[in-house]
């Protein structure tokens, strides 16, 4: 299938809380790879959520190498339905970027250490513990099924210059 469009911040369909998957389908499946297919089109993305692509459903991908992660990271594209943290310990900050926010990244503060219940692609319960830069990918990605992005942690200052970067990039204006 063709990649699909990402969504570019502050579009309004990416500040809106998904809903959560009610059965896993043929129509889930559709949606995954559309997903897939469209991080495989984009390059070098560590994980891609459902509602960057306009469709507002509790599920996202992630794909950390575990060499990048010392160990801790995903056997390939992974995908993540429904995902409900159970655990949250320590903090970091560190630079996160967002296809919704092209070349841009900003500082946010993350939880060094997470267990997260989910469904998998079979719709079987799974559980995750996550480590470092894997817990702070899945964090960011889970913080699109609530309609939150990056720049939410940042001060009204920052936000308003991205968004009139948006807004140029874009050619659209959003209040």
């Amino acid at each position: 299938m063709p990649a699909k469009e990402i969504l570019i911040w502050p579009d309004p369909r990416l500040l809106k809380v998904s809903e959560p998957v009610t059965k896993v389908d043929d129509g889930i499946r559709a949606l995954v790879q559309d997903l897939k297919d469209t991080m495989l089109a984009v390059g070098d993305s560590a994980g891609l959520a459902a509602p960057q692509i306009g469709v507002l459903k509790r599920l996202f991908l992630v794909n950390i190498p575990p060499e990048h992660n010392d160990g801790n990271g995903t056997n390939g594209t992974e995908v993540f339905i429904n995902p409900e943290f159970i655990t949250k310990e320590g903090s970091f900050s560190w630079e996160e970027g967002c296809l919704s926010i092209p070349d841009l990244r900003g500082t946010v503060t993350r939880h060094m250490r997470v267990v997260m219940k989910y469904l998998d692609l079979e719709g079987n319960e799974r559980e995750v513990e996550a480590f470092d830069y894997f817990a702070g990918c899945l964090q960011h990605e889970n913080d699109h099924l609530n309609g939150k992005l990056w720049i939410d942690y940042q001060g009204p200052q920052r936000k308003d210059m991205v968004r009139k970067k948006m807004q140029k990039l874009t050619g659209k204006k959003w209040a």
